[in-house]
């Protein structure tokens, strides 16, 4: 697994929890050492495992594997994920990422006992007490290794004697090959898959074994005040060849309390490294709460720089097949969102696994493109696994896909889920634009330049020139398939829809500026500005006197029947991720926009057949709407408000935020609402609170914005006091005067000079590594 080292803080909260039976924190933090307070608490067993979708059971893991708590008292039962665990068989849903299996730990003298279990985000540890009336207790810690794949779960007999029996159940489905032994006082457990019906073999291995007890591979009996210590390790055969051996011999290299305390040492000091990159105090514990806890969430998963974790990450209860859509990479925004908050939460490193897929499926994607459209570049379907596996071809034989789809008909689009839309690819690029605007890191714009320019020569190639403007013609808005019912094919010949339009500008635009810095291409610049400038207009209407966004220009397909509005896939492409729009680069545009956000909270009633969804929608949305409206300048205070709203919907306990479309594409929505209110830099010029509520005391440490420039800043009573900026590429710097255009602000250096600006937007000269601050003049 990749042991990069992460850094982030939070600071000391009061926490409320909602979405299941739930005690608030204590809300002691450590302050030498910086660690959050926060706890995920729970005082019933969580009631949403096993499934195939979010579970609401405390985590913990390490970026490659994960561990979710479920079960009784009576019975608790620890589900293990990896993410490099999938079966890589062709034809949906008969391939995707599968689950290792499970430890349950038998303990039939604590049924209905008092259940307690904390999830503490400052060091990923479980901690978990049942008491009986008698006082028969059973104590429980558990945690993943930080940097190495090993799981250690501890076992406490607080004031009586206790009886426990230990399983460990691989999972047996999707026709895997099971087995087990034992070494001495170890056993194994090994899942795979392989055959030649596979694209490529997975294996994983499990060992377990005591530390610090005698056992037989099942029974622990403990004595009052005794402790018994499991540990799990984990080895696929994409980790190492002898993956069972392995998994062996690091089971058995921990042999007692000593080489215990230094692994779980050497895992606090990941945890305390990891809460020191980045701070934001909003004196609202709340907000807080979920700020952390989704960045929590997103480091337990999102590690492994080969392997990205897929819709569910590393909290799979079992294998995700059709009920969790294989658990795949959905490349129409699902597998981009997790990460729109770490490059802003200076957490660049938490991203690297996201381009590994999209990177290696670009030759079939280029044989797509040929085969299927004659065209240049690539042309991604849907869903994608890793190592160039396609999760989303359609069943392959006529009968599978007519039990699965209701039609025999299994060579639609040649049988991949092109789904009708064509932007799949240009949406990949999203976020590559985004870590190299916060980086302007070289060695990252060289390895993502080709694919993107793959996606430049595609839509070079398959825009139509028509009429002074580029045209997209037979490009879906919305996904179109046959589980839409049998007139289904009605669906398809949208034109210019809005979602491509924005895309495409941020393809182009990005395209420029990174050939540039790389001087490369230079020779196509002009013709790459040349669609820039040229693209068609983002298509409106104006209704009663109100200007709406429309779905699409035209057409005959599903998205030319959506009402006239503003909504979740409008706003991928103008606003979150794409970056095109905003009150900087076009004000009243971006007023437009806001007005459509506004009217969200009176709902036209309509005739039209589909509509882009508002705030109620609880399905997808939830990573957009928010840091959207941020952009336009909507309101504050009535944003945090809603944000709130939404997450008292649905939050589980583990501070996960669910919503039906997908799983960890909500870990970024917190996280890039609150950035944004409190900095932007994505218009070329640094903005400090651009509409955190001016009443509300808030500060921010290292935040990272484009420009590769880490910022600092604090404001109290409406005004902010300083602005601290440091330069990582020593890139030009623009901000925008925090004081306004009037009043005269000082830019004081590392060495003690000073020199005094004015305007309402000031130019700074950085050097790379340079740090400055920026106070108003009294």
């Amino acid at each position: 697994m990749n042991k990069s080292i992460f850094y982030v803080w939070a600071s000391s909260v009061v926490c409320l929890f909602l979405g299941g039976s739930c005690q608030p924190s204590t809300g002691v933090v450590n302050k030498e050492e910086g660690l959050p307070a926060y706890e995920g608490v729970w005082t019933a067993p969580p009631a949403h495992i096993p499934t195939h979708l979010v579970p609401d059971g405390a985590i913990s893991g390490n970026g490659d594997i994960g561990m979710v708590l479920g079960g009784k008292p009576e019975e608790s039962v620890f589900y293990f994920s990896k993410n490099d665990f999938w079966k890589s068989k062709k034809g949906y849903p008969d391939g995707g990422v599968c689950y290792v299996g499970e430890l349950h730990i038998a303990a039939p003298s604590l049924a209905g006992a008092d259940y307690i279990t904390r999830e503490s985000i400052a060091d990923a540890t479980i901690h978990t007490s049942f008491t009986q009336a008698d006082s028969l207790a059973l104590h429980m810690k558990a945690w993943c290794a930080a940097v190495q794949n090993q799981v250690v779960i501890e076992l406490e007999a607080v004031k009586a004697p206790i009886d426990l029996v230990c399983s460990f159940r691989l999972g047996e489905g999707m026709d895997s090959q099971n087995s087990q032994g034992k070494e001495g006082q170890t056993q194994w457990f090994v899942r795979k898959f392989e055959g030649d019906d596979l694209e490529w073999p997975s294996a994983v291995a499990v060992a377990i074994t005591s530390v610090d007890k005698e056992w037989d591979g099942s029974r622990l009996s403990l004595k009052k005040g005794e402790k018994a210590t499991l540990i799990l390790s984990f080895c696929s055969n994409h980790d190492q060849r002898n993956y069972q051996e392995e998994a062996v011999n690091r089971a058995e290299n921990i042999k007692g309390e000593k080489q215990l305390a230094e692994l779980y040492q050497v895992h606090r000091a990941w945890w305390c490294d990891f809460w020191q990159a980045s701070q934001v105090t909003l004196h609202d514990s709340f907000l807080e709460k979920y700020y952390y806890g989704s960045q929590y969430l997103l480091a337990c998963c999102s590690r492994d720089a080969e392997f990205a974790p897929g819709l569910w990450g590393t909290s799979l209860t079992m294998d995700a097949t059709a009920g969790g859509w294989a658990g795949d990479y959905h490349l129409n925004y699902n597998h981009q969102a997790p990460w729109w908050g770490a490059y802003s939460s200076n957490h660049v490193e938490l991203t690297e696994p996201y381009d590994t897929p999209i990177l290696e499926y670009m030759s079939r994607a280029k044989v797509h493109a040929q085969e299927f459209l004659h065209q240049k570049g690539v042309y991604y379907p849907v869903g994608i696994g890793p190592k160039g596996f396609c999760s989303s071809m359609f069943p392959l034989t006529p009968e599978a896909m007519m039990q699965q789809y209701g039609t025999p008909d299994n060579n639609i689009e040649g049988g991949y889920m092109f789904l009708g839309q064509k932007s799949n690819a240009v949406f990949a690029t999203a976020n590559m634009f985004m870590r190299y605007y916060h980086t302007y890191d070289r060695a990252y714009a060289e390895k993502v330049y080709p694919f993107i320019r793959e996606v430049a020569d595609f839509w070079e190639d398959y825009l139509v020139y028509e009429n002074g403007r580029y045209v997209s013609y037979a490009d879906n808005f919305w996904e179109v398939g046959p589980w839409e019912g049998k007139d289904w094919k009605r669906n398809y010949g949208d034109i210019n829809p809005t979602v491509s339009l924005g895309l495409v500008r941020m393809l182009y635009k990005g395209i420029i500026d990174m050939s540039q810095f790389l001087n490369i291409d230079q020779e196509r610049v002009v013709k790459w500005n040349h669609i820039l400038t040229h693209l068609s207009a983002i298509p409106t209407v104006e209704e009663n006197g109100v200007m709406k966004i429309k779905a699409c220009e035209g057409g005959n397909g599903s998205g030319s029947r959506t009402a006239p509005g503003l909504g979740r896939v409008m706003m991928h492409g103008l606003l979150f991720p794409s970056g095109v729009c905003g009150v900087v680069t076009d004000s009243a545009f971006a007023n437009v926009l806001r007005k459509e956000i506004e009217r969200w909270d009176e709902p036209e009633q309509t005739g039209y057949e589909w509509y882009d969804s508002h705030w109620d929608n609880l399905s997808n949305g939830i990573e957009t709407y928010f840091t959207s409206a941020v952009r336009t300048g909507y309101d504050g205070n009535k944003l945090l408000e809603k944000l709130k709203e939404r997450i008292q919907q649905t939050a589980y306990p583990n501070l996960w935020i669910p919503q039906g479309g997908g799983g960890i594409e909500s870990l970024s929505a917190v996280p890039s609402c609150i950035n944004e209110m409190l900095l932007q830099g994505y218009e070329g010029m640094i903005r400090v609170f651009p509409v955190w509520p001016k009443e509300k005391p808030a500060s921010f440490r290292d935040l990272r914005t484009y420009g590769a420039f880490l910022v600092s800043s604090s404001c109290e009573a409406g005004r902010v006091k300083e602005v601290s900026i440091f330069s990582e590429q020593g890139r030009p710097c623009r901000v925008e005067n925090p004081w306004g255009e009037e009043t005269a602000c000082r830019l004081v250096r590392a060495d003690g000079k000073e020199e005094v600006l004015k305007g309402e937007v000031l130019s700074l000269q950085l050097s790379k590594g340079e740090k400055v601050i920026l106070r108003p003049e009294k």
